[in-house]
């Protein structure tokens, strides 16, 4: 929910007021309208499916009970035939089926001899009739309208006659069954670049990836059966490799305890694909194609050669009736059917899929193991391998080109018959509509919840089409493949029609429209913002507003234009007969203007984008009043429809930029003036003018309300005195300050600020005071417009020496033109320093880089051209209280890191752009490999020479300019883009040794658009002498292993690893196309996502998560599951679940006497479900090296810990550090808490050791990055604390805790919950300790007493023997010697020897020896329970002496157990 929405929907006591309750309710009514609506079940339908030709078609079901004949299906009844259909095509008794339709049985009808029945009709004159074929997109309920509640609903599968569509379709089809998506038999897929689409998250799931990053295979034998019947038949065994777990223990067994960079050479980047064995050697169409006409009129649709595993290579014709084998071979064509073994002619098999199976049982028994026939669990998840159906697949930044580089498959060559089927050039059909179809679409009913549904869904589908089909007509145009349409102008102003998409240059203005505004850097900022533009008039989705379908491709260095074509704009017409010019800078006729629809719809988005009504002058200089800028066009096209053009100004400018920036003080100028303000940043200053509004007015209120109580009560209580009054008065100011003081406390930790911190934490405050909405009254009384034409610079006039002529628009006394001005001036001083202030709070994580530093700026409005600002800001709020510079520590000092890469980052990625814009595609690879030296290969070869190889069309042709580019100059031209484009003075030392070179690099070639070959690459002299050592170190450990292959693999790759650069030519692979499209986002989902998180927050738990479930779901329906935007939706929901759990686990540990184990509630396997499902979607998507990726990574070993699988959260959060070291590398707060989270996880598994170990590493990186008094600090000593105490080192986790609580005290004051939490810690700890000192002392104390009494009865002892007595007398009637001992001495003996006595000697003698035992026994030394020493007073010597030493006297079970064993070693002979 907005902050406006919070503020106009507060109440007092920080309940939700109605407004947002209403509007909730409305979504739950009308979703659970629709609910309702689909929540009337009819009865399971049966289908009934025809039985195939070959037994071995189907296979046979393990029980009884399931047949293969009918399958029962649970339909909704809004569902189609067509839906059923799909679900009958994926089921094991039906996945080879022909074309068929399904119909009602057959029931005679009594008025129609022959035919069916008419059970029912419809308003459109469509009947339902027994025996006959239902419509494919007839609903279901519509079908069984006429049967009752009870009556049995069945479908009969009817086989129906082929044409060469259907043809053309069953081969495609058997291609899907035995050729699956992600598999090793998939040989005819292509794509733009290499690897497309891949994932690694079940090798990290399952361990198969090691902590170095490096995957583990092993060899393993695989029976594949031969398909021979009987005795003979044999199964042949393979090896195949199979990643398997490196890790024996635990994902952190082997932690070394420090931070240790991955390889890029080593760095998992995709699995291998699935392997399946081929089910056929080989498929194609037949080269006799196309059937003659005599033949096409005997009913031959289409020739198909397949080569069996068994050796024959058969010809298969299709008919209409069905397929046959016929007489041909390779060379001799005969249609005939082949003849059956007793010499009848073969009957046609309606199936192309059961022919097969009975020509070839090797091909059924391949099949067998594949979907849907396969009863064994799949080896990786569906969602792992299927294709992309909606959303650009992610192409790797590391790829590995394959090897050899393609297989032969003649069929690749032959997909573009069997999906248009068109034999030449003169039979292709006309390229899609594409405007027609959007348009269409769009025109679609959407008044209830299934209609918007689907008209979303649908164009979702057709934008993602067309997307694709925009990137593969640039490539097109790009090499030069399609002639323009214009071709004698000037080539930068060349127009290009392909496919039906108008494609054009967005980087050239060949024109000099933007001459006034900054020439081609304007033209390309122009078309960025005119995309946007259109993605948000698509967004807000006006009823009668079209917009072209509009998408950019950034592609070797050049930017694309690429839009569906207006209809009409090639037309030789008068443009006044055709289009209707809604232009204000065009119009004509000013009455029709005034009352004409476009006004309307113009008002329509103004409305909802904030734009202000307001004057503008045509050509003839004539006043109008317009909403959008004077630069937006509306035609209606020759299709009757109004389109809206040139959306870039929908925006206002920047008008603080431009007078502020523009210029440059050392007079570096921005290179254009097309600055403007981002919708996210109007959206954001409405809010905060909202709130200052309602605090404005409740004040008023406030203080009316006041004095009229003063006014009553002087009237009640007569005059009042002074006293009083100020009395009064101090209260109202401390009630009307209390609000702030406690915004402050919450907000920012006691510890010293800088001033500008200081500021915008009370802005902040001030921001967040609550608000009393009872007082606002009706929000529509606040009115904020933005006035889209104010202080835009106009183009001067012909024979003008002024570069552009200034605005008109800049009265500021117009509150819309103010606005402008304030919203420019909000961007600086408080969006920005907000920014700030959240990263210094811990409000903000995950800018691991810059792409997500980008995203988040975005979000909140800034564009980048503030980078610079943001440096300076963060500069600002790390100095001291009185304002002097520092260095920058904790979060601020990764932010600048991060910030300051960006900027560098941007400026290469305009250098490398400049270079290779016009080069032929095999001299990019020089100009990149050669650039990438310069700037990150500098430290291994200081001069990398360049490389180009002329095409040799020309005895004249020019060096391109990447030849003469130095690091020197490269350096030179990054620190002046860096000054020009960003405001920021760059010091050269940052170039040269203080980037981060593979970070650097991952990121230029995913936003530049390029892919490297994997290696490691060696960026300095001191690199290449550890990676020799680490490859010498790892032969040795090889060769120790006697694995003599791997080692010389390794040793040929160190060898060829020695080159005189860092990149050569060949390590750039391919470019990859940057596509930027206007598709908006799904809103009919969005409503009830949002929805749902209000509900939670209102506390209807349960509701809001099935409202979330729902919003899923949709999103799953509109997009297809692999898309970003449903992995964003689920780690939403993962996300909540995870909060809630959390939530209800604290509240049970607050409630005395309840159970620990008692259910949370909550459906944490789904959750888990889904964001394993979102972290394999992200991956393949995104990218396995994407911020976003690693934050889902994050929460799901957060949601694997909470469910109690600690070994898979231990796997994640290893893999979470590789994906930091990649993608950010060492030195970032966040690493310290992941670091932490993992030490917690080894603790609840008894790993106390290791857990103390990455607790220390994460308390000393967070010392070195925030300093010793630092909050952060603070708890890291804290969780510190726990490990020490859990080690068993109780001084350690004292010291850490007496530690954190000055540090909390200091920072967050005595009273604060955390401190108090650490007080009582340490209290027990100390408490601890002094019980353990205290017990020493005494165990020290008695251990002398007992050592003093056995120093006395030595010198009694010594003493007696002097007179000749001896230590015990003798006894004369005693077998053995026996002596009667003393027990006093006997007592001093066993003192001296640590050994308690037993109870006979400890009742003789207490005074004796008590006390020598109670010491003995505090120093933990173990009671002989079995010794009978003392216990009569009487004992041999031996005995004594082996009680005195702490000797066991053995057992009589011991006696025979040595007895025995000695006794069985000497029967087996065995060595004494």
């Amino acid at each position: 929910m907005s902050a406006a929405e919070q503020v106009e929907q507060q109440k007092p006591n920080g309940d939700v007021a109605e407004p947002q309750a209403q509007d909730v309710a409305e979504v739950d009514a009308q979703v659970n309208g629709e609910e309702q609506a689909e929540g009337v079940h009819i009865p399971p339908v049966t289908i009934r499916i025809p039985k195939p030709a070959c037994a071995r078609t189907v296979p046979k079901p393990k029980e009884a009970s399931e047949p293969r004949d009918r399958l029962t299906i649970y339909p909704q009844p809004n569902e189609t035939m067509q839906d059923l259909k799909l679900l009958i095509n994926d089921w094991v008794g039906a996945y080879w089926l022909g074309p068929y339709s399904l119909r009602l049985p057959f029931v005679k009808s009594e008025e129609e001899p022959g035919r069916g029945q008419v059970f029912s009709k419809k308003q459109d004159l469509t009947e339902v009739r027994a025996g006959e074929k239902l419509n494919d997109w007839m609903e279901v309920q519509d079908a069984f309208a006429h049967l009752g509640e009870d009556d049995e609903r069945v479908l009969e599968i009817v086989r129906e006659p082929y044409g060469e569509f259907t043809a053309r379709q069953s081969v495609l089809r058997l291609l899907e069954l035995i050729a699956p998506a992600g598999t090793s038999a998939n040989t005819t897929s292509t794509s733009i670049a290499l690897q497309a689409g891949l994932t690694i998250f079940e090798a990290v799931r399952d361990g198969a990836i090691s902590s170095g990053a490096e995957t583990h295979y092993e060899e393993v034998e695989v029976a594949l059966p031969s398909g021979r019947k009987g005795k003979g038949g044999k199964k042949e065994v393979v090896k195949v490799k199979r990643a398997v777990s490196g890790d024996k223990a635990h994902a952190f067994a082997d932690w070394k305890g420090d931070w240790q960079s991955a390889r890029l050479g080593d760095l998992p980047t995709s699995q291998p694909l699935l392997e399946v064995a081929p089910s056929l050697r080989s498929i194609q169409i037949s080269p006799f194609n196309p059937p003659p006409p005599h033949l096409r009129q005997l009913g031959h649709q289409l020739y198909l050669q397949v080569a069996l595993l068994e050796g024959e290579t058969v010809t298969i014709v299709c008919s209409t009736r069905g397929w046959y084998v016929s007489k041909s071979n390779v060379n001799n064509f005969d249609p005939s059917p082949r003849s059956n073994a007793d010499g009848s002619a073969a009957a046609p098999t309606h199936s192309l899929v059961d022919l097969l199976h009975s020509l070839s049982p090797l091909f059924s028994e391949r099949v067998s193991h594949l979907a849907p026939l396969s009863t064994e669990p799949q080896s990786m998840d569906p969602i792992s391998t299927v294709a992309i159906p909606q959303a650009e697949p992610a192409y790797p930044w590391l790829a590995t080109a394959p090897k050899p580089a393609t297989a032969p498959e003649i069929l690749r060559t032959q997909l573009a018959f069997l999906h248009t089927g068109a034999y030449g050039a003169d039979s292709v059909d006309a390229a899609r509509d594409w405007n027609e179809e959007i348009q269409g679409i769009r025109e679609l009913p959407r008044s209830t919840m299934q209609e918007r549904v689907f008209r979303e869904k649908m164009l979702q589908k057709v934008w993602a089409e067309f997307d694709q089909a925009a990137v593969r007509a640039v490539q097109s145009v790009a090499r030069g493949d399609i002639p323009a349409i214009n071709p004698a102008e000037d080539a930068r102003a060349h127009m290009y029609l392909q496919s039906n998409i108008f494609i054009t240059q967005g980087d050239s203005d060949a024109l000099d429209a933007y001459s006034h505004l900054g020439g081609d850097a304007a033209m390309r900022i122009s078309h960025g913002k005119d995309a946007a533009g259109v993605k948000l008039l698509n967004k807000l989705d006006v009823d009668g507003v079209y917009m072209l379908g509009h998408t950019i491709v950034d592609w070797q260095g050049k930017r694309w234009i690429c839009q569906s074509i207006l209809p009409g704009i090639f037309s030789n017409r008068r443009k006044e007969d055709e289009e209707e010019e809604t232009s204000a800078a065009a119009a004509e006729d000013s009455e029709a203007k005034k009352d004409s629809k476009e006004d309307w719809l113009m008002a329509q988005i103004g409305t909802v984008a904030r734009l202000a009504e307001h004057t503008v002058k045509d050509g003839k200089g004539e006043e109008h009043k317009f909403y959008a800028s004077a630069e937006v066009k509306g035609l209606r096209g020759t299709d009757g429809r109004r389109y809206l053009l040139d959306a870039q100004r929908l925006s206002p400018v920047d008008i603080e930029w431009l007078e502020k920036d523009a210029e440059g003080k050392d007079g570096a100028k921005y290179p254009h003036r097309l600055v403007m303000l981002r919708p996210e940043l109007l959206e954001t200053f409405w809010e905060s003018e909202l709130k200052r509004w309602a605090r404005s007015v409740a004040e008023k209120a406030q203080a009316k309300k006041d004095e009229e109580a003063k006014a009553e009560a002087s009237k009640e209580a007569g005059p009042s005195t002074g006293t009083d009054t100020a009395a009064a008065d101090k209260a109202d100011g401390e009630a009307a300050t209390a609000p702030s003081a406690e915004t402050n406390v919450a907000e920012l930790p006691k510890e010293d600020q800088s001033p500008a911190a200081e500021a915008a934490a009370a802005h902040r405050a001030e921001e967040e005071k609550p608000v009393d909405a009872s007082v606002v009254g009706d929000i529509k009384q606040f009115e904020l417009r933005f006035n889209p034409d104010a202080f835009v610079e106009q183009a001067p006039t012909k024979g003008s020496d002024k570069p552009f002529l200034p605005s008109a628009i800049t009265d500021e006394s117009d509150p819309s033109i103010k606005a402008v001005r304030d919203a420019s001036v909000f961007l600086r001083s408080i969006a920005i320093p907000a920014v700030v202030l959240d990263v210094l709070t811990g409000n903000t994580s995950g800018l691991m880089d810059g792409a997500a530093l980008t995203k988040h700026l975005h979000g909140r409005g800034i564009n980048m051209r503030y980078l610079g600002h943001l440096a300076s800001t963060i500069v600002q709020f790390s100095a001291g209280p009185d304002g002097k510079e520092k260095d920058e520590t904790g979060h601020l000092a990764a932010l600048k890191a991060v910030t300051i890469q960006e900027m560098v980052f941007r400026a290469s990625k305009h250098i490398l752009r400049e270079l290779i814009a016009g080069l032929q595609p095999e001299t990019i690879t020089y100009a990149v490999s050669h650039f990438l030296n310069c700037l990150l290969g500098t430290e291994f070869n200081s001069s990398p020479s360049a490389v180009y190889n002329p095409i040799g069309v020309s005895d004249r042709e020019v060096e391109p300019a990447y030849t003469e580019l130095t690091p020197e100059s490269l350096r030179k031209q990054i620190i002046e883009v860096v000054q020009t484009r960003y405001r920021w003075s760059l010091d050269e030392d940052y170039l040269t040794s203080g980037l981060r070179k593979k970070q650097l690099l991952r990121e230029l070639a995913m936003r530049v658009g390029f892919q490297l070959a994997q290696r490691d690459y060696v960026f300095s002299k001191i690199e290449e002498a550890a990676n020799a050592q680490s490859d010498e170190e790892k032969e040795k450990e090889s060769n120790k292993s006697g694995k003599d292959k791997k080692a010389k693999k390794a040793k040929s790759n160190a060898v060829t690893q020695k080159r005189s650069s860092t990149f050569e030519p060949e390590d750039v692979l391919t470019l990859v196309p940057i596509v930027k499209s206007t598709a908006p986002s799904v809103t009919v989902a969005e409503e009830i996502l949002e929805a749902g998180r209000t509900t939670i927050n209102r506390g209807s738990i349960d509701l809001g998560l099935e409202f979330m479930l729902e919003a899923l779901q949709l999103y799953e329906n509109i997009h297809s599951v692999i898309h970003p935007e449903v992995a964003v939706v689920y780690n939403q929901y993962s996300q909540a679940i995870h909060q809630l759990a959390r939530l209800k686990i604290q509240q049970v540990a607050a409630t005395e006497g309840s159970d620990p184990e008692q259910p949370l509630g909550l459906d944490v396997a789904t959750a888990l479900r889904l964001q394993r499902h979102a972290v394999t979607i992200a991956e393949r998507t995104l990218g396995v090296y994407h911020h976003e990726t690693a934050g889902y990574y994050f929460n799901l070993a957060m949601l694997e810990n909470l469910e109690g699988n600690a070994q898979q959260a231990l796997r994640y959060f290893r893999h979470v550090l590789s994906l930091w070291d990649v993608i950010h590398g060492p030195n970032h707060p966040e690493i310290n808490t992941v670091l932490s989270n993992a030490g917690v996880v080894l603790q609840a598994i008894n790993e106390t050791s290791l857990a103390l170990a990455l607790q220390k590493q994460a308390y000393e990186s967070t010392l070195a990055l925030f300093g010793s008094t630092h909050i952060q600090t603070g708890q890291s000593l804290h969780q510190l604390t726990q490990s020490h105490f859990l080690a068993g080192d109780m001084p350690a986790a004292l010291s850490t805790s007496e530690q954190a609580l000055s540090i909390f005290t200091a920072r967050l004051g005595e009273e604060h919950a955390q401190t108090q939490e650490v007080k009582k810690n340490v209290e027990l700890l100390r408490a601890v300790l002094e019980n353990v000192e205290r017990q020493k002392e005494r165990n020290e104390q008695l251990k002398k007493e007992s050592q003093d009494r056995l120093k006395a009865a030595r010198e009694r002892v010594s003493l007696g023997a002097g007179k000749g007595r001896r230590l015990g007398r003798t006894l004369g009637n005693a077998n053995g010697g026996v002596r009667i001992v003393d027990p006093a001495t006997l007592a001093a003996a066993a003192a001296a020897a640590g050994q308690p006595l037993p109870q006979g000697i400890a009742s003789a003698a207490p005074t004796a020896s008590g006390e020598a035992a109670a010491a003995a026994a505090a120093e933990g030394s173990n009671a002989n329970a079995g010794l009978n020493v003392g216990a009569r007073g009487t004992e041999s010597v031996e005995e004594l002496v082996r009680f005195i030493q702490g000797q066991q006297q053995p057992s009589a079970s011991a006696k025979n157990r040595g007895k025995n064993a000695l006794r069985g070693k000497r029967r087996t002979g065995a060595k004494r």
